[in-house]
């Protein structure tokens, strides 16, 4: 089961890189959820609109698997996130600026898919943060 759920896990992370968004909901449950540690609930519509913005703002965004964890029906990933500012980035015009993204996340695989997943990021925080030194306006 480990090797199944690194591979959705892998798939999820390169949809989510890609901006494709179909091929992202494919890889998770119809009523996934994300959760951060703020205690905002993203869902798939969420993270049709972010990718779509991360897509237009960073299109050399890459995402690097560090390390791979399975137990039982839990997948987790640390991550390394690094992209490029071209871009608008919601109010954001674009700076040229690198950012970089640490992050660690735990997904609960139910079936071939993900179901449900808990992130954590390092600071100082999201692109939006690193970009602004603020938190991203709600949608």
């Amino acid at each position: 089961m480990s090797e199944e759920h690194k591979a959705i896990g892998r798939r999820a992370w390169a949809a989510y890189d890609a901006g494709s968004a179909e091929a992202f909901a494919a890889c998770v449950t119809p009523d996934w959820r994300e959760h951060n540690g703020d205690g905002d609930v993203a869902t798939l519509d969420d993270m049709r609109r972010l990718m779509e913005a991360q897509r237009e703002a960073f299109p050399d965004k890459q995402t690097q698997i560090v390390q791979e964890l399975v137990e039982g029906d839990l997948l987790t990933h640390r991550t390394i996130t690094t992209a490029t500012h071209t871009g608008r980035y919601f109010d954001l015009e674009p700076t040229g600026r690198p950012v970089r993204l640490h992050e660690i996340n735990i997904h609960r695989i139910v079936g071939a898919r993900i179901a449900e997943t808990w992130i954590a990021v390092s600071k100082p925080g999201g692109f939006y943060k690193q970009l602004s030194g603020r938190d991203r306006p709600s949608d």
